[in-house]
């Protein structure tokens, strides 16, 4: 397996429990790119019914379009009830709302339609939908100050779910792989492939300097935007099977009437554009851009925070909201199938066996947080049909682990997180295994004390030990937008919040 984003650590966990033995690498730490860049949302797929909004007809002139899309839909809505079931700790339910308006061009037929549809795939866990009238959609709170309200047709409401974050989510699923026999590799990079006989020898380099080499009988290559670099170390060119879309969220602090509520919508080019609650914030994207330059260091470049503030306030004139009230900013790339007639890319999610020329090497493409066990049990069929497992199957547990409780901060969760969960950073340790990186202070509240917990368990003296924290407070800095590289841009970031 390379790459242990969500995609790469449901595969691992599923092929382990196949009984295949498995080695995971990741060049980076699990769950620090795409993983730690999406929505946070356990979509139902509503969105997948978009491009019937304008016209039914046209969709239903395209058929194999069509049923892609009722099928993208009927995974959601599995994996929706799937996670939901198995992991309720792991997720928050969220009241969304959607403004029936000329702009969104979705008739109250049409809403009806789609779910109807949606909640027939439901798994048992109900979507809540409620349709309002145009004169109860009026009153209420989430619509106070929509441009156009008095021209609105209704409303629904219905009811998605967050993950409390998604870079735990990875560490869970990769942690009860680990304990049922996968070899994890984080800051393990692939350095090149290459094909012996029978067998994939894969180079590879540690962040500390060490190379080896890894043996295996087949490739998952689950790089997630990187994957076309992947195959390219082994010599196969060809076209690109990945496309990187560029998505960017801002984080506000919106009245008080809309603490705990999403709102769904669309933006002015017709992109979808959500108002999604994080505690007493909310976040608000995404605005979608190509991938420009490398497909690495991604953070919200100035116009496309402005982009995301017009749109604001086009659908909120009253708010007037300016470039000081933005608390912090994130951008993600997130991995599309290429698709000649899409520059961002298709929705499509599927796997490439690229057998003959790549014996038993696959790909995947397109994944998505919200249908990641699905993905992993395609992933796990693809390379069954190349090579048999080398011990009986186990079932899966897809219950969360058992550990401290890592959304609260405490001496002991930091200390799990590196002895047990292979954290060796403060990003690591705070964003991605606890969850106060992302909370409102994104973590600068505590790095300081969290760095003296960790200095002896990960052997940093003291000159390491402030160097850490001053990457961490730069890396804050650079990817949420914060000034935070100096105690005094510190104490000024905590103040605004």
């Amino acid at each position: 397996m390379i790459g242990a984003g969500i995609i790469g650590a449901s595969a691992a966990q599923h092929l382990v429990a196949a009984g295949y033995k498995t080695v995971l690498l990741e060049r980076d730490d699990y769950g620090s790119a795409t993983s730690s860049r999406t929505s946070r949302l356990q979509h139902c797929g509503l969105s997948y019914f978009s491009p019937a909004a304008n016209s039914i007809a046209a969709f239903l002139l395209k058929p194999e379009f069509g049923l892609k899309c009722l099928e993208l839909a009927r995974r959601a809505m599995r994996g929706r009830a799937e996670f939901v079931r198995s992991c309720p700790e792991r997720v928050r339910a969220v009241p969304f709302y959607v403004p029936l308006t000329d702009e969104n061009a979705v008739s109250t037929r049409k809403a009806r339609l789609a779910f109807r549809i949606l909640s027939a795939f439901s798994g048992g866990v109900p979507l809540d939908t409620r349709f309002y009238t145009a004169a109860e959609a009026r009153q209420l709170p989430v619509f106070r100050g929509l441009a156009g309200l008095e021209r609105i047709r209704g409303a629904i409401s219905f009811t998605e779910y967050q993950f409390r974050w998604p870079e735990r989510i990875v560490n869970d699923t990769i942690v009860k792989a680990r304990r049922a026999g996968l070899t994890a590799c984080n800051y393990t990079g692939v350095t090149n492939l290459r094909r012996e006989a029978d067998f994939w020898r894969i180079g590879v380099h540690t962040r500390t300097g060490e190379t080896g080499e890894v043996r295996a009988r087949a490739i998952a290559n689950t790089a997630g935007v990187w994957v076309d670099e992947i195959t390219r170390m082994a010599g196969v060119g060809g076209a690109d099977l990945n496309v990187g879309a560029k998505g960017t969220n801002i984080v506000v602090k919106l009245p008080d009437h809309l603490r705990g509520i999403g709102f769904d919508t669309v933006t002015s080019t017709g992109m979808a554009f959500y108002f999604i609650p994080w505690n007493d914030l909310h976040y608000i994207g995404p605005w979608d851009s190509p991938a420009d330059g490398e497909r690495k260091n991604f953070r919200a470049a100035e116009g496309d925070i402005d982009a995301i503030l017009r749109e604001i306030n086009m659908l909120f004139p009253n708010m007037k909201l300016a470039r000081k009230d933005v608390l912090y900013s994130w951008a993600g790339v997130r991995p599309r199938t290429a698709d000649g007639n899409e520059p961002l890319g298709s929705m499509e999610v599927r796997e490439h066996d690229l057998s003959p020329a790549l014996p038993n090497f696959v790909v995947f493409t397109g994944g998505l947080l919200m249908t990641h066990r699905d993905a992993g049990r395609r992933i796990t069929r693809a390379i069954a049909r190349h090579i048999t497992p080398t011990s009986r199957p186990t079932p899966i547990d897809y219950g969360v682990p058992r550990q401290p409780d890592e959304a609260r901060w405490s001496h002991e969760a930091v200390r799990w997180a590196i002895e047990e969960e292979q954290a060796t950073t403060l990003a690591g340790i705070l964003r991605r295994r606890l969850s106060v990186g992302w909370e409102s202070t994104l973590g600068l509240d505590l790095a300081e004390e969290t760095s003296h917990i960790a200095a002896p368990l990960l052997g940093w003296d003291e000159k390491g030990r402030l160097a850490e924290l001053d990457h961490y407070r730069e890396e804050t800095a650079y990817f949420y937008g914060v000034q935070a590289d100096a105690e005094r841009s510190v104490a000024d970031f905590l103040r605004t919040i």
